[in-house]
């Protein structure tokens, strides 16, 4: 009986230590106030502003555990090294380790940027810099400034601006910056603990982080004048664009049996063919920005087709090689797969009108080889037919695009148009189907306008346009002094001035190779709140 007893008392006992074991586990405290101060420096070695400093190890220890986040990404070391460094973490900090001795006489600079963090709320310690000589002078002279996208007017993030010692053959496509250092998220760039010496600056978005301009990738700023620096250099204004120069060529050609695609690198603003053997003509077209496609529409399998290629891309240069294309063999089952053919409209059903002095556009993903003005019928709202006449459309080089300018005035309140089916066939045999839209007629009072005045006295080309709030283009006048956008919808906009100094009609990004920077552009001051009825004026630009 009393080893019964004994038993029972123990497997209790057993119960209530379990009990409590588990009711003592340990846990974060909770409540309490939140830690918002960043890690101190409580070392650093060497010290920060001291000289003579010859060893090839740098510790950074602060006052508190941290975290080290990213630190070849984060890390700024001017002027460039020759070698590279190890990183070591450290419980409250970092060391690096380097391969090679630093130059003699120099001094440099380390700019952690966001590289430390404390480990329970994150906070950053920022503006972490260690500046240090290898000579007995510590040198100070500072650059800075600002860079932007002209076509935003918008500053620049993480851009790399470096300067270059320079040299008459100086490129920053194989030469890495002496000094550098990214802009924030404001623009702004900082250089310091400069030498005094001849330099050029350049700026690179630099998104491989190897510090060399790469063409096809990145974009460019550049200050055309060579700088000596004596004293402190501020204030400097970069504009940064895409400058690529590399010639257009082509990527690929892809063949079906039906089609020809040839793909090149560079944007195309309008391409010529002319065949060989002028028997082998074929249709072909645009398509995409960078692709041609050619219709095998005298199906055509087992010869080789010669053709001349004129490509003329964005910068008006004119691509001409012969290319040799051969379809794929017909498939036996069918025809062969075609593209899909489809229409587009503007504007678009139920969207205002105004016939005489917009027009009515229609689009097509193929050409037009045949069409019958007679099937296409607009009817005003007094239900009297507007007809449609050879002279009154107006087609784009490859008939993929119509315009219809017809006298709508008599209409008041609406125009309704009806296209029957077969009114436009394509190359292909594709036809267009049974089409009805109605559109009200447009109302001066839904609209807006917005008006300013160019000052220009040395006469310089130029051109005005209207932004949306993406910054596409709406509108754009040319070389008019004072200029007006008329209906314009309630939104909000802006207005770009840009310089056109060639006067080709649109604006030049710079070119490294002749050390030009980006044609001039200003804005409007602000963004441009537009109601309906209303008209905005005095949007108004000098051209120095």
């Amino acid at each position: 009986m009393r080893l019964k007893h004994i038993i029972v008392i123990s497997f209790l006992s057993l119960i209530i230590i379990e009990m409590l074991l588990s009711c003592a586990q340990i846990v974060a405290p909770t409540g309490g106030k939140k830690d918002t101060l960043a890690p101190i420096i409580i070392k650093m070695i060497p010290t920060n502003q001291s000289r003579n400093f010859n060893g090839k190890q740098i510790d950074i220890l602060f006052d508190e555990y941290v975290s080290v986040d990213n630190i070849q990404q984060q890390l700024s070391i001017t002027p460039n090294l020759e070698g590279t460094y190890e990183t070591k973490i450290l419980p409250k900090g970092a060391r690096l380790i380097f391969d090679k001795p630093f130059k003699e006489n120099t001094t440099y600079s380390l700019n952690f940027r966001n590289t430390f963090k404390d480990m329970n709320e994150r906070n950053i310690a920022k503006n972490i810099k260690l500046v240090f000589s290898t000579g007995k002078i510590i040198d100070s002279i500072k650059v800075s400034g600002k860079v932007n996208n002209p076509l935003t007017n918008k500053p620049m993030m993480d851009v790399s601006v470096g300067l270059y010692v320079y040299s008459d053959t100086l490129n920053p496509k194989k030469i890495k910056p002496y000094y550098f250092m990214k802009t924030d998220s404001s623009g702004i760039f900082t250089i310091e603990n400069v030498a005094v010496g001849k330099y050029r600056i350049y700026a690179v978005t630099d998104v491989n982080n190897n510090l060399l301009y790469e063409e096809t990738k990145e974009s460019l700023g550049l200050i055309r004048d060579t700088i000596t620096l004596k004293s402190n250099l501020e204030n400097l204004e970069i504009n940064v664009a895409k400058m690529e120069k590399v010639p257009n060529k082509v990527l690929k050609v892809r063949t079906t049996s039906n089609y020809a695609y040839i793909d090149y690198n560079r944007v195309i603003k309008n391409v010529k063919l002319n065949f060989v053997d002028k028997k082998d003509s074929m249709v072909y077209q645009q398509v995409e920005a960078k692709s041609i496609r050619i219709f095998n529409t005298n199906q055509i399998y087992t010869d080789t087709i010669k053709v001349k290629i004129s490509v003329t891309d964005s910068l008006d240069r004119v691509f001409t090689h012969e290319q040799k294309i051969k379809f794929k063999e017909k498939p036996k089952k069918n025809d062969g797969v075609k593209e899909e053919f489809s229409m587009k409209t503007k504007p678009s059903n139920r969207e205002d009108i105004d016939l005489n002095e917009i027009g009515y556009t229609f689009i097509f993903t193929k050409p037009i080889k045949n069409y019958d003005l007679n099937k296409i019928e607009f009817m005003n709202d007094t239900l009297v037919r507007v007809p449609v006449m050879e002279k009154d459309i107006r087609w784009n080089l490859e008939k993929t695009e119509v315009k219809i300018k017809i006298n709508g005035k008599k209409a008041k309140d609406f125009v309704r148009l009806k296209m029957t089916k077969g009114t436009f066939i394509s190359v292909e045999n594709d036809s267009t189907s049974n089409f009805v839209s109605t559109h009200p007629i447009r109302d001066p009072e839904n609209y807006g306008t917005i008006s300013g005045e160019v000052k220009n006295p040395k006469k310089k080309g130029f051109f005005v346009e209207l932004l949306d709030e993406q910054y596409q283009v709406i509108q754009k006048v040319d070389n008019v002094l004072k200029y007006e956008f008329v209906f314009v919808k309630a939104s909000i906009y802006y207005v770009r001035l840009t310089v056109d100094e060639n006067q080709n009609g649109r604006w030049d990004s710079g070119d490294l190779e002749k050390n030009q920077t980006p044609e001039i552009i200003k804005f409007s001051l602000d963004k441009i709140k537009l109601k309906q009825n209303f008209e905005l004026t005095g949007y108004d630009f000098v051209i120095d």
